[in-house]
């Protein structure tokens, strides 16, 4: 008699035997997981707050535009990147680094006249803007308000605004996120305290929101004709002020 198990039933039972061991390996896995993993307690208080860093803005960055129009595509481009070239070079002897210097757009398309039923290109028009970041201005406007005047007297026809902001942020950010967290806790504490409970430890925090404004100050208007600004400007009085950095939290205690 032939004691040994057909092959059907042996397979059979050797792939019961493998999944009976793979469902028993992810019941262990699971268990350790339960063992080990940092439960949530059950009795938790959520609190949001915010806090708020006032200070002075640092950095300016304006927009210098130049807009030529003529005849050919080559003659206007060519006039363009002159006028810009020459704001580029008296920008940097301002002391500005070429770093902070930086061609934010470039244009140049075709002016067409649509009269008598016909499409007809009678001109071209080349539009260059360059973005530049004046430094410290927290402490003097003089030489952002100088940039502004010479660019104008060197070709720029177009200015897009100033915008006020800080170099570093993140300091300022994590002042008012930390400003936020305490006055979370004490919220907490005194909540707590009046329900006649205890606080417990930080379960977890969150940031929930927050912020700066970034204001921008127009200082000139672009030239309809594309002539340029006036021959000689009279440099714009800038005033940094202030600004709230505002950043709010959320903060989850257990309860006792």
């Amino acid at each position: 008699m032939n004691n040994l198990l057909p092959k059907w039933l042996a397979a059979g039972l050797g792939g019961l035997l493998l999944v009976f061991v793979a469902l028993l390996v992810v019941d262990k896995s699971h268990t350790l997981v339960d063992a080990f993993q940092d439960k949530k307690p059950d009795n938790t208080i959520s609190i949001s707050a915010e806090g708020k860093v006032t200070a002075t803005p640092d950095l300016a960055t304006v927009n210098l535009g130049v807009i030529t129009q003529g005849i050919t595509a080559a003659d206007v481009q060519s006039r363009n990147n002159e006028k810009i070239n020459q704001i580029t070079a008296f920008i940097k002897g301002q002391g500005i680094n070429k770093e902070d210097i930086t061609t934010s757009n470039f244009n140049l398309y075709p002016q067409r006249d649509y009269r008598n039923g016909q499409d007809v290109i009678v001109g071209y028009q080349a539009n260059q803007t360059v973005s530049v970041k004046v430094r410290g201005i927290d402490k003097s406007t003089e030489q952002l308000g100088k940039i502004i005047d010479g660019a104008a007297n060197n070709g720029a026809n177009e200015v897009t605004g100033i915008s006020l902001s800080f170099d570093n942020p993140d300091d300022l950010k994590e002042q008012a996120r930390e400003q936020a967290i305490q006055k979370a806790k004490e919220k907490a504490g005194q909540l707590a305290n009046t329900a006649g409970l205890k606080l417990g430890k930080v379960i977890s925090i969150s940031e929930t929101g927050g912020g700066y404004p970034t204001p921008v100050y127009d200082v000139a208007t672009r030239n309809a004709a594309a002539g340029g600004l006036a021959a000689k400007t009279i440099a714009p009085s800038i005033e940094p002020g202030s600004q709230d950095i505002i950043e709010q939290m959320t903060v989850v205690f257990e309860i006792k």
